[in-house]
């Protein structure tokens, strides 16, 4: 079965890494000149080899290439499922998942709790949303951008209301919006870029001409554990466990 990467880096983002491990796994024994014979459309090849190499997801020895990583299959996990709590749990690095597994598909459609926070004020917007990012979240459209990842429908009509801006300028006007609603239920605010793109998200509702009310509710109560894990094969056990969707909050300093 083919290779489905997880956290996807620069290198492991490439289309030649994606084609060459797929290739690695099903042969033994290659040679760079095989390499060289069954991609050679692609250019500088021993020098991205060299880099897969140093990264540690390609080993090389007695002129012999293979893939330097685990592969996790259903085998590898307790699937039954067993809710937990929700937690934020973290792992930043690549891993490899049998794709077309019932694991690759669990992890897609875990939950993870995100949290967005800005420089100017205390305000956190906290979502939920499945492990793949296909939920239509804010946090998800700036993690897109800023990782070149294809976007959504309703992500695409956001990108034609403000483009690829700074978050942290777009997120200076959205909370300091937002936070007018810790003190009163209708805010009346002239409709701008940053909250025609909170109204797209149902975030904010028009009650009329310049008269705004909010979907989201101000929670200090939610306290998520925060755990980050060192090895892939603990975060993917812990995480398939993690299936709870929360509303989306605010908080306020946390």
């Amino acid at each position: 079965m083919p290779i489905h990467v997880f956290n996807k880096n620069r290198l492991t983002r490439q289309p030649f890494f994606l084609k060459l491990i797929n290739y690695l796994e099903l042969h033994e024994d290659v040679t760079l000149r095989q390499i060289h014979k069954d991609f050679e459309e692609i250019k500088n090849i021993d020098r991205q080899l060299d880099s897969f190499i140093a990264a540690n997801f390609i080993w090389r020895s007695d002129k012999r290439y293979g893939n330097n990583f685990k592969v996790f299959r259903d085998d590898d996990f307790d699937l039954t499922l067993k809710p937990e709590l929700p937690a934020i749990y973290t792992y930043n690095k690549p891993f490899f998942v049998e794709a077309g597994s019932q694991l690759e598909r669990r992890l897609n459609q875990s939950i993870i709790q995100q949290r967005l926070k800005n420089q100017t004020n205390a305000i956190c917007l906290h979502f939920s949303s499945q492990y793949d990012l296909t939920t239509d979240n804010l946090f998800n459209y700036f993690y897109k951008l800023a990782n070149d990842l294809p976007l959504t429908v309703l992500e695409c009509e956001v990108y034609q209301i403000m483009g690829d801006v700074n978050p942290e300028y777009a997120l200076k006007y959205m909370t300091s919006f937002l936070l007018k609603f810790a003190r009163k239920p209708i805010v009346k605010a002239r409709s701008d870029i940053f909250i025609r793109v909170l109204e797209k998200y149902g975030y904010i509702e028009a009650l009329g001409e310049n008269s705004y009310k909010t979907h989201l509710k101000f929670d200090e109560t939610v306290q998520l554990d925060e755990v980050h894990f060192d090895q892939a094969q603990d975060f993917i056990a812990a995480q398939i466990q993690q299936t709870k969707v929360l509303n989306n909050f605010i908080s306020i300093g946390g």
